[in-house]
């Protein structure tokens, strides 16, 4: 019904999903990378996690914006500018975060 606001749920599940946009991709790399040396078996089942997280946030998204049966008849929809500004105020830090990161790698 607000096909403004899929964009935006787009962008939030794609941070979900530790997807490259996101300060959670660098944050589930260093989880991994220390967890190798602690116990493989540990990495396998958190590897597997981070899958089925990713695979549940995916199919999420797909089944609410979707469904079972799309109708884009009724897609006109919009919402108040605050609503808007909220899901910026999420989901900009996250991406920001992870710019400031790479620019302080970068430097080093």
């Amino acid at each position: 019904f607000m096909p403004s606001m899929t964009l935006w749920w787009f962008l939030l599940s794609v941070c979900n999903m530790a997807a490259p946009p996101s300060l959670n991709l660098l944050g589930e790399i260093s989880l991994l990378n220390s967890i190798v040396s602690w116990s493989w078996l540990t990495m396998i089942s958190l590897s597997f996690l981070s899958f089925f997280s990713a695979a549940y946030t995916l199919y999420l998204y797909a089944y609410s914006q979707h469904g079972k049966i799309f109708s884009g008849v009724y897609s006109f929809s919009g919402g108040n500018i605050r609503e808007y500004f909220l899901l910026f105020l999420h989901w900009f830090p996250l991406n920001l975060l992870i710019l400031k990161s790479e620019v302080c790698l970068f430097w080093i």
